[in-house]
């Protein structure tokens, strides 16, 4: 494998992430979340956003990190996106655990107006879009691992919903 030096750090940075401070969707507890003040949404014109803190007895973050693993996925260049496919019912329980905690965060916020549920509506098509194309194995896969990061939950005038990535790390943890 070839890889650039500015890549491999990217790499690094996301393998401490998922060892220190990723939760599995099961270790999750809303309790620890905390949410800032709000500040200027700087992506959506006349809107708010609100960082998520993650805070437990081990660590602090900036933003949730949450690690979890899909089994038999399909992962192919999509225009100029990566999609990740996977079969609903290899993965009943960490979709269920998915969509829960993304009502969890909104509802702890407090927004006002109708809420979109994105992570929501990706997970209910049976795809995630990920962020980044790097180190992929494009086609079929029988497990990869997957580092959810929700940074914080946007609002404006008539709805909310949450800023979130996925990352594929299984390059890393398969090493």
């Amino acid at each position: 494998m070839n890889i650039n030096f500015s890549n491999y750090l990217n790499l690094i940075v996301l393998h401490l992430l998922t060892m220190f401070l990723a939760v599995s969707p099961s270790q999750f507890n809303i309790y620890h979340i905390m949410i800032s003040e709000k500040t200027k949404n700087n992506v959506m014109e006349g809107g708010d956003f609100y960082r998520l803190y993650y805070s437990d007895n081990d660590s602090n973050s900036n933003g949730v990190f949450i690690c979890f693993t899909f089994k038999d996925v399909y992962i192919e260049k999509y225009f100029n996106k990566v999609k990740c496919s996977f079969d609903e019912n290899s993965n009943n329980e960490i979709i269920r655990q998915l969509k829960q905690i993304e009502k969890n965060i909104i509802n702890c916020s407090r927004s006002q107006g109708k809420t979109t549920f994105r992570i929501e509506e990706q997970l209910n098509h049976n795809f995630i879009k990920i962020f980044t194309e790097n180190n992929i194995n494009f086609g079929k896969n029988k497990n990869i691992n997957i580092v959810l990061k929700i940074s914080g939950i946007w609002n404006n005038y008539d709805s909310c919903g949450l800023t979130f990535r996925f990352y594929i790390v299984n390059h890393l943890l398969n090493t």
